[in-house]
Formats: C-alpha cells, structure tokens, sequence
C-alpha cells in the first residue's frame, strides 16, 4: 500500500527516468514518456588553457573532426577510461530529462556482456556523478536482442552478435537471461583508425573519421570488385592542418581493414564452437541476429555466415537496437522497480 502511495508520488515529482547507451562513438538517452532525448557523439571538448570542459557532444565535435588534445572521448573498447570526462558529458545530456529542483531521475545503463568490476564501476560512478539518483546496469546484448524485437523469455537459445563502435558482443540468450558471452575489444573503431592511420603514413593527411568510415562502407569486406580509380577523400593536412583531398587505393583499404574484420570473425566463428552441444544445436535452428553500427558493413554477414555455417540476419536499423531494447526494459524496471537498494 504504502509502496504504491510512494510510487503513484514519484511520478508527479521526479524528473523521468533514462535509459542509457553510453557508446564509444554515440550516447543516446531515453527518456521514460518522452522518447529519445539524446543522440550525439561521445566526446569533450576541454579548454587548452584551463582544463575545463566548455562542451561536449554534438557541440565539441563541430569544433573539429578529429580527436585530438582538445576534443577527446571518455570511452574506449565500449568502456569508461575518463570518468570525469564521461561525467561531464552525461551530465549536460541528463539536464534534458530533469525538473528543476525536484528528483535526481534513476538510469538504466548498459553496458559490454564482459565488462569487469572496475569499469562497470566506473559507469556507476560517472552517471551518478552526472546526477542520477540511482544506477542499475543490464548487458548491452541483451537490450540489442530485446530491441529487435526477440522474444528472450523463450526457453530455447538464440545467438546475437552486437558489433558497435569499440566491442563486439557475442551472446547466447535464454529464458530472459545470457547463457553464454563473448567478446572482442575490436569492432568499428579499429577499422576508422587503421584506414586513417594508412592515409595519413602514405599522404600525409589524417583523413576525417565520416570520411574514413564512408571508404569502408563503400568497399565493404570479403569478396568484393574494386575499381581501377582511386577514391578522393578528405582530411587534414598532417602539417598545416589546412584541407586536402587525396586519392586513396581501395586495395590499400581492403589490405589494412581484411585482418581486423577477421579477428572479429573468428571471434565469432570460435564462440559458436565452443557453446554446448545443447545449446549449439538449438542456435543452429534460430540463426544468428546482426546489431550494431558494423552489422550495417557491407559483407560482414555473409564472412559470418560463412564462418560459423550459419543463417545470419541483419536487423532493421541495428544501430538503435540498444536503445530501444534498454527503453522497453525502463518500463518493465520501473514497474518491478529494479532500483530497490536505491
């Protein structure tokens, strides 16, 4: 009785509560009744004089392109390095879901399936930092499969693969709960550095990472045709910072992004190998679903598919599959309230 008076009073008092995808490329913020409040690049930008955070976000990063002194990110590997960093930034995107003077709303926060105890911490620390009034943390393969629409209560096993920007999560779910995990500090990141990395060596401009990311895309991995002519694309002048356009060799994209698309293949390839037979046999009538920014790489289901044996689908738009799965999840958490050590 006295549980539900306290409920029924929050509602008309407390700021909504959030769901969170904290990313290593985007942050985005669900707001319970009010939709997604936030989406926008995972960076700082610091004063050079001073130190302190002048913006973060979509605001810090049309100061540049690139990350550099100045402009940086908290998140590496799809967790917290700069808790102070990420702070800053979660809290300038919190702000949007709070009522002046009334509660500190509670987040749900997810986070990689194989996260340790010091970086789940530091996701606790940061967001209530940022002015959460309590924190509770759910994996993120398990909000991506709830976000394309699996039913993870069923009593038999279904494979998600999550490639996002600085992990890629592998995970077996069943009866509502992951079963068996996996996962790969090497995922979209990896692919945007090593074509910058090439580029900058061979012309001397640090390309720009929509620029890096627009090569891959259009390339693709696997078997693919290149063409003769070259790409032109745009970077900064390694010297004077000015911009250049340069022809860029497909063949040497494809060289430098092939080895590390296969590392994340095989990750996946060796996670299905060493499931249970039970569990095996019962991913192998359900197949395997696709989230993530990478699941969108042209080729990389069909490496997958033809790595493990097994059917692979890719989910309709895969890169919000975290945060609608983490928003239906709030709701069911509010109802249940998953915040009772609060």
């Amino acid at each position: 009785m006295l549980s539900g008076f306290l409920s029924e009073m929050r509602k008309l008092v407390a700021s909504p509560d959030v769901a969170l995808d904290l990313g290593t490329a985007n942050t985005r913020l669900y707001a319970n009744g009010r939709g997604v409040i936030a989406d926008e690049p995972s960076v700082v930008r610091v004063s050079p004089e001073t130190g302190s955070v002048e913006s973060v976000g979509a605001r810090a990063a049309r100061h540049g392109d690139t990350l550099g002194k100045n402009v940086i990110s908290p998140l590496h590997g799809g967790v917290i390095e700069d808790v102070e960093a990420a702070s800053a930034l979660l809290a300038a995107l919190l702000r949007r879901a709070r009522r002046p003077g009334l509660i500190r709303p509670r987040v749900l926060a997810c986070i990689p399936s194989d996260a340790c105890d010091r970086e789940r911490e530091a996701l606790i620390e940061a967001t209530r930092r940022a002015g959460a009034s309590a924190v509770t943390l759910t994996p993120e393969p398990l909000a991506a499969a709830v976000g394309i629409g699996l039913d993870v209560s069923l009593p038999y096993a279904q494979m998600l693969v999550d490639i996002g920007d600085g992990v890629t999560d592998i995970a077996v779910i069943r009866s509502g709960s992951i079963v068996s995990s996996a996962a790969v500090r090497t995922a979209c990141s990896d692919l945007i550095a090593a074509v910058r990395q090439n580029v900058a060596a061979q012309h001397g401009v640090e390309l720009y990472q929509r620029e890096a990311l627009r090569l891959i895309r259009h390339i693709g991995v696997g078997q693919r045709k290149l063409s003769s002519s070259p790409f032109v694309a745009a970077g900064a002048d390694c010297r004077t910072g000015l911009l250049r356009r340069v022809p860029v060799n497909g063949q040497d994209v494809a060289e430098v992004i092939d080895p590390i698309v296969t590392t994340i293949v095989r990750a996946v390839g060796q996670a299905v190998k060493e499931l249970p037979s039970e569990l095996a046999s019962e991913v192998i009538e359900s197949g395997i679903h696709l989230t993530g920014g990478g699941a969108g790489l042209p080729g990389i289901a069909d490496l997958i598919a033809a790595e493990t044996l097994l059917d692979v689908s890719l989910a309709r738009e895969p890169m919000k599959a975290v945060i609608r799965g983490a928003s239906r999840m709030l709701r069911v958490g509010i109802a249940t309230n998953v915040w009772r050590s609060e």
